[in-house]
C-alpha cells in the first residue's frame, strides 16, 4: 500500500481489511507494507495508534513516489523480509468485503487445479452509494484503440488479459518471473503493464467471482476538460500525469503494444493542437471498436 494524506480512507481501509481478514479465520498471515509518501494529515500516526491485528510495516517515502513508486517502495520491502506466498496490491481508498478472502483462497486452488501454476487474482469494486462497478479486470477488443471490455463478476472465474491494481494479488511465482512493478512510470499504468505482460507471459490472470471491495471511479472525465484550456496550458499537461500523461501512455505502449507507438503519439499531438477534433475522432474509433 502507498498512502498520502488520505488518514480516514486508509484507517478505513485497513479496519475493512482486518475485519474481513478476522471473519474468514483462514489461517492466513496477513503482514502490511505501507508508504507514507510525505503526509502532513498525520496518516501514519493513526495507523500506529490504531493497534491492528496484524503488523503493520510504515515505510517513510520521498513525498514525490506517487502510487507507482510508492507501491514500489512498499512491495520491494515486503520481498527483502521474504516468506511470502502472495502480495496483494491495495489502494488506500479501498474497502474490501468479508468474502474476499473466501473467494482469494478459492482462486488459488482453481489456477493450480485448472493451469497447473499460480496466478494473478483480480478484485473487482463497486461504488459505494450506486453498487455499479469501478474497476477490476478486463480484455482488450481493440489493439488500435486499446478499447477494453469490462469484466464484472459473474459467479465464475474468469480469464482476462489485464486489470486495475485496486485489490489484486500476484503470487510469488508470478513475482519470481515477472518481478515487481516498472520503475518507470510516474504514477498510474504500472498495473495495466504488470498484469498485461504476466498474461502474455502463461500466467492465470483471474477476475475473483464476486466483488472484493467498495471503491469510488475517481477517473471519469480526467482529461476531457483540457480541451477548452489554451494551447500553453495543454502543452504543460501533456505529460503530465493529471492531463494527457503521454509518459505513461508512450511507456505502456512500447513494452505492451510496442508497434502502435507512433500511432500513439501522433494521436496525442493531434489531442494537444486539436483537441476537439482529437478527441472526437478517438472516440468516434473507441465507439466502433477499431
Amino acid at each position: 500500500m502507498t498512502c498520502y494524506n488520505r488518514r480516514e480512507k486508509t484507517l478505513r481501509c485497513l479496519q475493512a481489511l482486518q475485519e474481513g481478514w478476522k471473519k474468514a479465520d483462514s489461517g492466513l498471515s496477513l503482514s502490511v507494507f505501507l508508504t507514507d509518501d510525505g503526509c502532513s494529515d498525520g496518516t501514519a500516526d493513526a495507523v500506529r495508534a490504531y493497534g491492528f491485528a496484524f503488523p503493520i510495516h510504515i515505510l517513510q517515502g520521498t513525498g514525490d513516489l506517487f502510487w507507482n513508486g510508492g507501491m514500489i517502495n512498499s512491495w520491494k520491502a515486503a520481498r527483502a523480509e521474504g516468506g511470502f506466498d502472495g502480495y496483494l496490491w491495495l489502494n488506500d481508498d479501498t474497502y474490501a468485503l468479508p468474502e474476499f478472502w473466501e473467494d482469494l483462497a478459492a482462486a488459488d486452488a482453481y489456477s493450480v487445479a485448472t493451469y497447473g501454476k499460480h496466478g494473478i487474482y483480480v478484485g473487482s469494486t463497486r461504488d459505494i452509494e450506486t453498487g455499479a462497478f469501478t474497476y477490476g479486470g478486463f480484455n482488450y477488443v481493440s489493439k488500435v484503440t486499446l478499447l477494453d471490455q469490462l469484466l464484472p463478476p459473474n459467479g465464475t472465474f474468469q480469464s482476462c488479459e489485464a486489470a486495475h491494481g485496486n485489490i489484486t494479488y500476484v503470487s510469488h511465482e508470478v513475482v519470481e518471473n515477472t518481478g515487481i512493478f516498472c520503475e518507470k512510470y510516474w504514477h498510474g499504468g504500472s498495473d495495466h503493464d504488470y498484469t498485461y505482460r504476466a498474461h502474455k507471459a502463461g500466467f492465470p490472470v483471474l477476475v475473483l467471482p464476486r466483488y472484493s471491495a467498495e471503491c469510488e471511479n475517481d477517473h471519469i472525465g480526467k482529461t476531457r476538460g483540457h480541451t477548452s484550456l489554451p494551447l500553453k496550458q495543454r502543452m504543460k499537461l501533456f505529460y503530465s500525469d493529471r492531463g494527457y500523461n503521454m509518459h505513461n501512455t508512450l511507456l505502456f505502449s512500447r513494452r505492451c503494444f510496442p508497434w502502435r507507438t507512433p500511432f500513439v503519439y501522433l494521436s496525442g499531438v493531434i489531442k494537444l493542437f486539436f483537441p476537439r477534433l482529437g478527441y472526437g475522432g478517438y472516440l468516434k474509433l473507441r465507439k466502433h471498436g477499431i
